[in-house]
């Protein structure tokens, strides 16, 4: 920035916006990364949503333990201006159970979305996929999983962009 003085006139000049090489400008668009951490403990029924990009605290690890019969919660993460959403699942090992998205425009009640085709569970083997949540028209997002069988690790990491 460059802030220059002449005869009480103040110039203030800043850069708009930059350029590719092809003179096009390059986009501004909000991106977030979000990390998703995981926990035992409901985030539902434990403690609500904090403000705008932030989720609510993700009090869990990185690594989700996938065993015994267990079920493991990321923290809420409010997506309440983001058009989309990509979410890369992975895990470790020879689990067996079910991934479910959940949503909610309130942060109180969460319900899963139903993918078609479905998408694939953890059934023994180690595994990742995308999920692409394009123009997702709810406040709040929040992922689950429940082992039936096998161990392994579950780790979930997001990208909200904006349109605009």
């Amino acid at each position: 920035m460059f802030l220059g003085t002449y005869k009480y006139c103040h110039i203030l000049i800043t850069a708009q916006s930059r350029t590719d090489w092809k003179g096009s400008k390059i986009s501004g668009k909000n991106q977030f990364p979000n990390q998703f951490n995981w926990q035992s403990a409901n985030p539902v029924t434990t403690f609500l949503p904090t403000p705008y990009q932030t989720g609510s605290a993700p009090s869990g690890v990185l690594g989700g333990t996938m065993s015994g019969t267990n079920t493991i919660y990321s923290q809420i993460i409010d997506v309440s201006k983001m058009d989309n959403v990509g979410l890369e699942v992975a895990w470790t090992g020879a689990p067996t159970g079910t991934f479910q998205v959940l949503t909610s425009c309130s942060g109180i009640n969460f319900n899963a979305i139903t993918f078609n085709p479905p998408l694939a569970q953890p059934s023994g083997s180690a595994g990742g996929y995308s999920v692409d949540l394009n123009q997702l028209p709810f406040k709040y997002i929040l992922l689950k999983y429940t082992n039936s069988s096998g161990s392994g690790v579950l780790t979930v990491y997001g990208q909200n962009k904006d349109l605009n």
